[in-house]
């Protein structure tokens, strides 16, 4: 990957004991039920697997206007949520998309 096209790296947690990985937030792997789990920076790559604008932003987020949320597939195997940029009508579930910027400890997404 060239650096146009790399993606950044997106935290996930990753039990010590059986190495599963999981988006978080919990504090005991799903797999082996340990308290094992410390963050883990994966690859932000992935696919699309659906999007949706928030059009009436909670009082948090209000002063950012609208802003769209994605769901993505990482190709390290698990479902993250984050941001998506510039989401259009072209942009459909299965398109690939890069973490390209983490906004407020939340990874945003672009199409690749």
């Amino acid at each position: 990957m060239d650096e146009k096209t790399a993606a950044l790296q997106v935290e996930a947690l990753k039990c010590a004991r059986c190495g599963t990985l999981d988006p978080g937030p919990r504090e005991i792997c799903p797999a082996c039920h340990e308290p094992a789990l410390a963050r883990h920076a994966i690859a932000g790559s992935g696919v699309l697997v659906s999007w949706t604008m928030i059009r009436r932003p909670s009082a948090a987020f209000r002063d950012e206007g609208e802003y769209a949320v994605a769901v993505v597939s990482l190709d390290a195997g698990i479902k993250l949520t984050g941001r998506l940029l510039a989401p259009d009508d072209q942009l459909k579930p299965g398109a690939r998309v890069l973490a390209v910027a983490h906004h407020k400890g939340v990874p945003v997404f672009r199409g690749a």
